[in-house]
């Protein structure tokens, strides 16, 4: 089985302003009988933070353990606690905003991505100190946590991050990224969702639909083309085909055909997290040109006299 070169669908950042700019404005839920659209118990990443409680108002709390342990004592079960803390956290995600647009800003303004992954950090540092402005006791916390973690009170510097992921791009990514857990315990995980398939936190749903078979000539090329469905915003295209002395496929898509005989093609999409979606095969007939142009003709007498 061979496997061609990938091909981006576009640029993470980008996408990621699009998807957040027209994302759907929040919606409000009722408590009784509360479920989520998607599972929070699904994402690996939430719930490394977070544990099911029947009495909570969504249906989740902090646990103990987790990155959110300083928030397990409040009771999760009140529902004005929870409402206040879910107004605190919406502002939280719109200030967020400010971050979009300065990536904006700074792309228009033709500046390089470590420029921009720089300034979108550090900016996502002053607003996680910024969220605890009217709260000294949890800012002084959350300060202590970065000195113990970081060695300075700010947060990671974008040197730090850049060391930790390999990349400016993905440290720009990254700076978006939001506590999914946090956003369970709140009802907001819906709303947030497009961020957590974006920044690969849980896979994308994807369908990927192939024509059943094409056939093409000995050292002819046909496309085979993908209709794909998908929520997500950064992927990857590769193809596969099962037998390479038959027939080849490159990055695009088009099959040539090697040596007489069938085999099989597919598309495969890679999302942000790594999960590869794979498509039915497309099965692949190489024929001789005499023998390709016999069925045609056969196909228009069919056509003809029926």
């Amino acid at each position: 089985m061979s496997s061609l070169k990938t091909v981006s669908k576009r640029g993470i950042a980008v996408l990621l302003v699009l998807a957040f700019l027209f994302s759907a404005s929040i919606t409000s839920f009722a408590t009784n009988g509360f479920r989520y659209v998607h599972d929070p118990r699904d994402n690996a990443k939430a719930m490394a933070d977070i544990v099911e409680d029947e009495a909570a108002i969504y249906g989740f709390r902090p646990s103990e353990t987790g990155s959110l342990k300083m928030y397990a004592d409040a009771d999760w079960s009140d529902p004005a606690v929870v409402a206040q803390g879910r107004a605190d956290r919406i502002a939280y995600h719109e200030s967020i905003r400010s971050m979009y647009v300065m990536l904006q800003d700074m792309q228009a303004q033709g500046k390089s991505t470590e420029e921009i992954a720089r300034a979108v950090s550090n900016r996502r540092n002053e607003i996680r100190l910024e969220a605890y402005a009217n709260d000294p006791e949890g800012l002084a916390e959350l300060k202590e946590r970065n000195l113990e973690k970081y060695g300075h009170e700010e947060g990671p510097l974008p040197e730090e991050l850049y060391e930790k992921y390999g990349s400016w791009e993905r440290v720009m990514e990254k700076s978006f990224s939001t506590n999914s857990g946090m956003d369970a315990c709140l009802g907001l995980y819906d709303d947030y969702y497009f961020l957590y398939v974006a920044l690969g936190d849980v896979p994308a749903d994807v369908t990927i639909t192939l024509p059943q078979t094409v056939t093409c000539s000995y050292k002819r090329t046909v496309p085979v083309l993908p209709t794909i469905e998908t929520n997500a915003v950064n992927y990857t295209v590769t193809y596969e085909v099962d037998d390479p002395k038959i027939a080849s496929v490159d990055e695009s898509g088009m099959v040539t055909g090697l040596r007489l005989g069938k085999t099989a093609v597919r598309c495969v999409v890679t999302d942000a997290s790594g999960t590869r979606h794979v498509s039915a095969p497309c099965r692949v007939l190489v024929q001789s040109r005499l023998c390709q142009w016999f069925n045609q003709f056969i196909m228009f007498l069919k056509h003809l006299f029926k």
